[in-house]
C-alpha cells in the first residue's frame, strides 16, 4: 500500500464519520446508507460519468449540476449535500472507499455481519438456512451471507467475517494432513 492510498483511507475514513454522524442527526440513516449504494453503483456503471466527475478541468459547478440533475429526484438532502462537500473538496475519487467505511459503520450500528461463504458446490436453502441460524448464535448478530462456489476446495466450507477466515475445507484439511505426515514421527525420524 503507498502513501497514497493511506491518505485517501484516513481521508475517508474522515467523510463517513461526518456523514454517518449527520445521518444519525436527521435520523435518516438508513435513507442515506441506501442512497451512498445508489449514488456508488450509479456512478460506477456509468464510465462517462465517471470520467467527468474526476476531470479536474471540469468546474465543481457543472459537477453539482450533473449530480442535482442525476440525484435530486432519487436522494436525501443529507446525501447530496455531502456529495456536494466531495465535490467542493475534490474528493469524489474517494467516494468508493467513503462507502465501504460507512457501511462498517452501518452494520456495526445495526449489528450486522456480512461474511463470504464459499462451498465446493451450491448449498441449498436448507443448508443455507442451517448456516445463517448457527452462525448468527455464535456470533449474537444479524448474519447477511454472500455465497461463492469455489470446486477447488473440493468440500467443506470456507467463511471469511471481516479480517477472519474459518477454513474447514477438504483442500486445507489434506494440506494439513500432508504437513504432519512429511514431519515424520514425534521422535524425529524419518
Amino acid at each position: 500500500m503507498n502513501i497514497g492510498d493511506v491518505k485517501n483511507i484516513k481521508a475517508a475514513k474522515r467523510y463517513s464519520s461526518a456523514i454517518f454522524k449527520s445521518a444519525v442527526d436527521f435520523d435518516v440513516l438508513d435513507k442515506v446508507y441506501n442512497d451512498l449504494l445508489f449514488a456508488k453503483e450509479t456512478i460506477n456503471l456509468n464510465p462517462q460519468l465517471k470520467e467527468f466527475l474526476l476531470n479536474p478541468v471540469i468546474s465543481k459547478l457543472d459537477k453539482k449540476d450533473v449530480l442535482t440533475k442525476l440525484f435530486s429526484q432519487h436522494i436525501d438532502k443529507t446525501t447530496k449535500d455531502f456529495l456536494f462537500v466531495l465535490t467542493d473538496n475534490g474528493r469524489l475519487d474517494i467516494l468508493t472507499e467513503v462507502l465501504n467505511q460507512f457501511v462498517r459503520k452501518y452494520n456495526d450500528k445495526n449489528n450486522i455481519v456480512k461474511p463470504q461463504i464459499t462451498s465446493a458446490v451450491d448449498l441449498d436453502e436448507n443448508q443455507k438456512s442451517k448456516l445463517i441460524e448457527k452462525l448468527e448464535k455464535k456470533l449474537q448478530k444479524r448474519v447477511i451471507p454472500e455465497y461463492l462456489v469455489d470446486k477447488d476446495i473440493m468440500g467443506g466450507l470456507i467463511v471469511e467475517i471481516d479480517d477472519k477466515t474459518i477454513d474447514c475445507s477438504l483442500k486445507t484439511k489434506f494440506y494439513n494432513m500432508k504437513q504432519q505426515l512429511t514431519k515424520g514421527n514425534k521422535y524425529g525420524n524419518d
